[in-house]
């Protein structure tokens, strides 16, 4: 993750084999909680001892509210390493594991406050080894514990590299050592170390078990607290992707597009230098803008030819960004300048192309003074950021011809008009595209009739259809009287585009320009008598047709033509034309995701529809059934039993569909809430197939239970009785009326395994993947009912509880559901 330390350093000793049995030790007081307030002082433990169980457990669960109570992953592991002494060890180091390989020491406590600074001390002085034979490797590795019962001095130098660590580490004592590890969601956290200096203080079995667990419940917590701190680096990135998209948004030169982007991006990602590159002319480079180079570095930079220098050659034709987490290999340094060379460095670096539709705008570099990994989640941020920075320059450069040529009009009132009708035309149809989502036919017709009545005499957007061809959706001319002989002469025929530019532009995906159309070309144009009457019609004297084009796509095509007395359209016509293609291209692009979310929407609707009819039906027979009763209480009390038994059981279907719901809702919201206690599953199951009798008696289903014996553990009752109620539903449901076995064994001292299993219909190979997912069904809803939610939220109390859930099953054959559960409940939601 991207919020693990980026440094290393060294565990606090290597196991050595263990020469004689642990001792014992007097009873002490464990720390209070962060602060010194909240939980309170926890329980005195005989923890050096053969302490009571009682302290211990008490310990254990001062010390989980303790190490659950921050979201920030080092106060957890610095709590952890308090909490152990001395109620554990003399001392206590805490070594955290990053992303690149490598080993930070993050925590550490000593029974003398004076003497912490030693144990980080003993790790600086020897970088770390992870390379076999080493110990604390093998606990980083395996997953497995290093019990060290006693360390004599003179085994002490072969468990250290350096002299000075040898100093060290006699300076802080050692005379027994345990190893623990840090695991969390099948990947190795780091390691704990925990040492005892006096002469004869042992560790013993008991003191292990003490610390594996203490280890569980801090890797729990850490494991927490890194998702939460991803969970806030992806906030912050996507808050400082807003940030970059308004700044941007208020640039207007290529200039100000690069002080945004290194402002707001660049320069917070840690990197010394970092520069903005647009291609220039010639195959050069112009910079932008730039931080951390030196003024003579960036005129070498600036001499740079990109199709001499592979590092930025690779990028542009790769069209993809180029990561080195060292220094920039030789092959890829060539071309560059010595000074731009030795500038680089023998650190991280990054190369990202800034990626435009049609080529590439320019490069980000970014460097930094050391080697670092890069994260997914970063190289995904700073390809967002080099794609709102190649947009920005593009629009930058668009704006700097619209100025140019706005400063070469400026002296002719009559082209400054113009300019300005076309400003004021770009900005009324950028308005009506940005909030009228919602009814795009309106919007287009808004667009046409604005252009025909301001820039253009006439204007025609035509989209492309489901069928892929082309249909025009918005006509509009000048002339009111023209207008309605313009749409009359629109056919279904046109099925390739209205006039030849269009059908031209739409099969090219490029601009066609007409600046002069005269009656030659008009014949030529002629497809058929309708594209005649549409050409009379218009009578345009030049035309103009612009792509609709997004993400390599083409969507449509707009048409721009004038007719006398208006001017014929010229060059930067065809500029503004292009920006305006591209503002209804994004508009599109906006309506077709406000339509899916519409149709999000519609689908919950849906469902909440579904499960209404599912709540409503048995409610609908259990009033039936009541009203039977009610007249039935006059005859023969035989008839009530039958009938008051149907209606209990539409209760307990309606109670349970309305569980369900509430459960998934519990689920999304986080607050699938846990209550350990003492439980024999193989009571629990017992108890739960009992009271199941009539639904297998119904089903035609017989049960076996196999349990050899009490299976005690700490589970919340409630919720696995709701697991093994769901599982045995499923194996009546779809037993098809053979016999279902019901096992539940011990797995080791610390895990138990339940099994269901059915002889029914099965369930297919590609159904497998999806069974546990929310409102997954692997049958036909029409034959069976329910609303697929019994396996999601099985799965979900099984995964709180710290177990796993798995599924075997082949069509016509049977399945088997399986749960593994650890003998207590690691975590719950609340």
């Amino acid at each position: 993750m991207s919020s693990r330390p980026p440094s290393s350093s060294r565990p606090v000793l290597e196991a050595a084999p263990p020469s004689s049995a642990s001792g014992d030790g007097g009873g002490v007081s464990a720390p209070e909680g962060p602060g010194g307030s909240g939980a309170g002082p926890v329980k005195v433990l005989r923890a050096r001892g053969n302490g009571d169980a009682e302290e211990r457990i008490a310990f254990l669960a001062s010390a989980g509210e303790l190490l659950s109570a921050s979201l920030d992953w080092r106060t957890v592991l610095q709590q952890l390493a308090e909490l152990t002494v001395p109620v554990l060890a003399d001392w206590c180091a805490v070594d955290f594991l990053t992303d690149d390989g490598q080993v930070e020491r993050v925590a550490a406590a000593h029974r003398e406050s004076g003497k912490v600074a030693l144990i980080h001390e003993l790790a600086h002085l020897q970088p770390p080894d992870l390379e076999p034979p080493e110990r604390c490797s093998e606990v980083l590795r395996t997953g497995e514990p290093v019990l060290l019962p006693e360390v004599a001095d003179s085994v002490l130098p072969g468990l250290v590299r350096t002299g000075e660590q040898l100093e060290v580490a006699r300076r802080l004592g050692v005379s027994s050592g345990i190893i623990v590890p840090l695991r969390g969601l099948g990947r190795a956290l780091g390691a704990v170390s925990l040492v005892r200096s006096d002469a004869g203080a042992r560790f013993s079995e008991a003191d292990l078990e003490m610390a594996l667990e203490l280890a569980r419940r801090a890797s729990l917590s850490v494991d927490n607290a890194l998702l939460y701190a991803e969970a806030r680096e992806a906030q912050v990135r996507t808050e400082r992707l807003q940030a970059v998209t308004a700044a941007l948004s208020r640039a207007v030169t290529a200039e100000e597009v690069a002080e945004v982007v290194m402002r707001e991006g660049l320069r917070l990602t840690g990197a010394v230098r970092g520069a903005v590159l647009e291609l220039g002319r010639e195959d050069g480079i112009e910079v932008r803008g730039s931080f951390g180079y030196s003024p003579a570095l960036l005129d070498s930079l600036r001499s740079v030819k990109v199709g001499e220098a592979p590092l930025l050659r690779q990028a542009l034709e790769r069209r993809e960004s180029l990561w080195f987490s060292h220094q920039v290999p030789e092959a890829y340094a060539s071309g560059l300048s010595r000074d731009v060379a030795e500038a680089l460095g023998e650190g991280a670096r990054a190369v990202l192309p800034l990626l435009v539709e049609k080529g590439s705008r320019g490069f980000l570099l970014l460097t930094w003074d050391t080697p670092r990994a890069f994260p997914s989640v970063e190289r995904d941020f700073l390809k967002a950021l080099a794609y709102q920075c190649a947009q920005a320059l593009e629009r930058a450069a668009l704006y700097e011809a619209l100025r140019e040529r706005g400063e070469r009009l400026h002296h002719a009132l009559e082209m400054g008009k113009e300019a300005e009708e076309r400003l004021f035309f770009l900005l009324d149809a950028s308005r009506a595209l940005a909030e009228h989502l919602d009814d795009v036919e309106w919007t287009l017709e808004h667009v046409a009739r604005v252009a025909a009545h301001s820039v253009a005499t006439c204007c025609l957007v035509e989209l492309v259809g489901p069928d892929g061809a082309l249909r025009c959706v918005a006509a509009s001319h000048r002339d009111a009287a023209r207008d309605a002989f313009v749409l009359s002469t629109l056919s279904p025929s046109m099925s390739e585009g209205t006039l030849h530019p269009a059908r031209e532009c739409f099969q090219t995906g490029e601009t066609r320009y007409l600046p002069e159309v005269g009656a030659d070309l008009r014949e030529r144009m002629w497809q058929g008598p309708e594209h005649r009457a549409l050409l009379e019609a218009l009578d345009p004297h030049s035309l103009l047709a612009v792509p609709v084009r997004t993400r390599g796509r083409t969507l449509g095509v707009i048409t721009l033509g004038t007719a006398p007395p208006q001017r014929r359209l010229g060059t930067s016509d065809v500029t503004m034309a292009e920006e305006l293609a591209r503002r209804v291209a994004v508009a599109l692009e906006n309506a077709s995701l406000y339509r899916d979310a519409q149709a999000a929407v519609r689908l919950r609707d849906e469902f909440l529809s579904v499960a209404s009819h599912e709540l409503k039906t048995p409610l609908t027979s259990l009033k039936l059934q009541h009203g039977l009763i009610d007249r039935a209480l006059g005859e023969a009390r035989d008839k009530v039993g039958p009938r008051l038994s149907t209606a209990m059981r539409q209760v307990h279907r309606l109670t349970a569909l309305v569980d369900s719901l509430l459960d998934v809702s519990r689920i999304s919201l986080g607050r699938l809430a846990l209550e350990p206690t003492e439980v024999d599953l193989g009571q629990a199951v017992r108890d739960a197939v009992d009271r199941m009798e009539e639904v297998f008696i119904q089903a035609g289903c017989s049960v076996r239970v196999d349990v050899p014996g009490p299976l005690p553990g700490r589970w919340d009752l409630l919720r696995l009785d709701q697991v093994l109620v769901n599982l045995l539903t499923n194996a009546a449901k779809y037993g098809a009326g053979r016999p279902v076995r019901v096992e539940a064994t011990p797995e080791g001292e610390d895990a138990v395994r339940l099994s269901v299993s059915d002889e029914g219909i099965g369930i297919a190979a590609a159904d497998l993947p999806r069974l546990f997912g929310r409102f997954e069904r692997a049958v036909s809803d029409r034959h069976y009912g329910g609303l697929g939610l019994g396996l999601y939220i099985s799965r979900q109390i099984v995964d709180a509880m710290g177990g796993r859930i798995e599924v075997e099953s082949r069509e016509g054959v049977g399945s088997v559901f399986t749960v593994r559960l650890p003998r207590g409940t690691p975590r719950g939601g609340g």
